[in-house]
């Protein structure tokens, strides 16, 4: 049942410093791909390498029943220690990790969790035209552990209890089979502007994406959909907002739904709710005031810009009555609003 529950742990990159872009430039495309020049590879991903856990917990990794499915869930890591390890006969990268998430299923409805482990990847890329494609293909995993925080259906509870499935260790099972699949990370350009997928994306090819976004100088942060069901959230970001760059631009549009809330938070008022959210049934309450909060209605494409201070924010999706003013219809029904999304920052028009 809980094979449904939490069908991706993905782990996130999203940026490396410009340090390999300038030695990209004196280097030829032959030579980088090369899989034989282990070395100067090894070497040039390093770059990138010392920001994988800083990265990995600024931003909630989605979890997906399928790779062209729309967001069910997502893992936000609260911990993550890294370990490069460069001998002649072995280039890897050891990440030790632990968080919380949630996700969901119709068989139990929002399951909160707690999930941690021990992976060694061998780190690889290729480059293609102005990207450059980082492989983690997965060598160990060492260790890893799922603890359940909060079932919300009291109908789930009992199924389980009544089965004796032990839900800790299936999640547990699970989160080691997602980790096997390793991941990749596409780097676009100098901006740091990236995409992620579980399992290895051949060279040239790209993942799906609503929006197709012509080039500007705004640095795209996330192009992705969510499917948030009656009385649910999500939460995505944060998104780092600097001097140079002080303008978040949001795009939305709402399908299945008739109306939800959207607020953009900043990071610490989050930060509780997402707390609020994993161990209790029921959507979170607003502990911080939302610096822009508006309804999206479906079939209306929805776009605002807004200017911030510095500082990390994070854009909740409510299908609830508990924040603004739009609320799903009332159960048994249940009306899973598919929100597609996207996230700009830049500086004013």
């Amino acid at each position: 049942m809980l094979k449904r529950v939490l069908p991706l742990l993905g782990l996130l990159l999203t940026g490396c410093p410009n340090k390999e872009t300038v030695a990209f430039s004196v280097v030829a495309d032959g030579v980088i791909n090369d899989p034989a020049n282990k070395s100067l590879r090894f070497d040039l991903l390093k770059f990138g390498l010392d920001q994988f856990c800083l990265e990995m917990t600024n931003r909630g990794a989605p979890l997906k029943l399928g790779d062209e499915m729309p967001t069910a869930g997502r893992f936000f890591a609260a911990s993550c220690q890294h370990q490069i390890l460069d001998t002649e006969g072995r280039k890897s990268l050891v990440v030790q990790y632990s968080g919380t998430g949630y996700g969901w299923t119709n068989v139990s409805g929002r399951i909160g969790f707690e999930a941690s482990g021990l992976v060694e990847y061998a780190p690889d890329f290729q480059v293609h035209e102005d990207a450059m494609y980082i492989y983690f293909r997965p060598q160990e995993v060492d260790a890893s552990s799922f603890k359940t925080l909060m079932v919300e259906s009291s109908v789930a509870k009992t199924g389980l209890s009544m089965t004796q499935i032990d839900p800790d260790e299936v999640g547990t099972k699970i989160v080691r089979g997602q980790l096997r699949r390793g991941f990749t990370v596409i780097r676009y350009n100098a901006r740091g502007e990236t995409d992620f997928s579980m399992g290895l994306i051949p060279k040239g090819q790209l993942p799906e994406k609503p929006y197709i976004v012509e080039t500007t100088n705004r640095t795209n942060l996330v192009n992705d959909t969510t499917e948030v069901h009656s009385g649910q959230q999500d939460y995505i970001g944060s998104f780092e907002v600097t001097e140079d760059d002080p303008v978040l631009f949001l795009t939305a549009k709402l399908d299945g739904s008739p109306t939800v809330d959207v607020a953009l938070v900043p990071k610490a008022g989050s930060a509780q709710m997402l707390d609020q959210y994993v161990k209790a049934p029921g959507a979170a309450t607003m502990l911080m005031p939302p610096v822009l909060q508006e309804a999206l209605v479906q079939g209306t494409p929805w776009q605002r810009s807004i200017q911030l201070a510095q500082g990390s924010y994070v854009l909740v999706i409510d299908n609830s009555d508990r924040l603004g003013t739009s609320a799903p219809p009332a159960r048994p029904a249940d009306s899973p609003a598919h929100v597609s999304y996207l996230v700009q920052r830049g500086e004013a028009d």
